[in-house]
């Protein structure tokens, strides 16, 4: 088995890891063309992306974690999904289906079999760290409502 990489990002005060070939993309918050959405938790934003509208997570409530205030380090990372996930980690907007607000993003890292733990735990230093399941937190807004107010 080789290494595989993933981002570390920051939620909370705390690392997570995010498996590198879910990501196609990342920008940072401030500065982005955003509307606030309600009564769709936990998709709070909506950002223009290229002429689409493209629903914002943020997971901190499904994961338990208090919420930050956006600043300047926060990032919105544009999450492929479907079978567009599995096409590599070729930076591509266009493949995002959502985004995911998170507090920094820290390093991309290469892990090895022998640093990863299934399911979802890699080790990152001397610490375990929890894979956050993007394709689960991007799919939790109800299914049928349109996020377009």
């Amino acid at each position: 088995m080789a290494a595989k990489r993933f981002l570390v990002v920051r939620l909370a005060g705390r690392e997570f890891a995010i498996p590198a070939w879910c990501v196609c993309g990342m920008l940072q918050m401030r500065g982005l063309d955003v509307h606030p959405v309600e009564d769709l938790e936990p998709v709070r934003y909506l950002v223009n992306l290229h002429g689409r509208a493209l629903p914002v997570v943020v997971p901190n409530a499904i994961l338990g974690l208090k919420e930050r205030a956006v600043s300047a380090r926060s990032c919105v990372l544009l999450i492929r999904g479907g079978a567009a996930a599995q096409g590599g980690e070729v930076m591509d907007a266009d493949a995002a289906h959502c985004a995911l607000l998170v507090d920094s993003v820290s390093r991309l890292e290469e892990i090895p079999p022998v640093r990863r733990r299934e399911p979802g735990h890699v080790k990152l230093g001397e610490k375990w760290r929890e894979v956050l399941d993007v394709e689960r937190l991007c799919g939790v807004y109800p299914a049928g409502r349109s996020l377009i107010t």
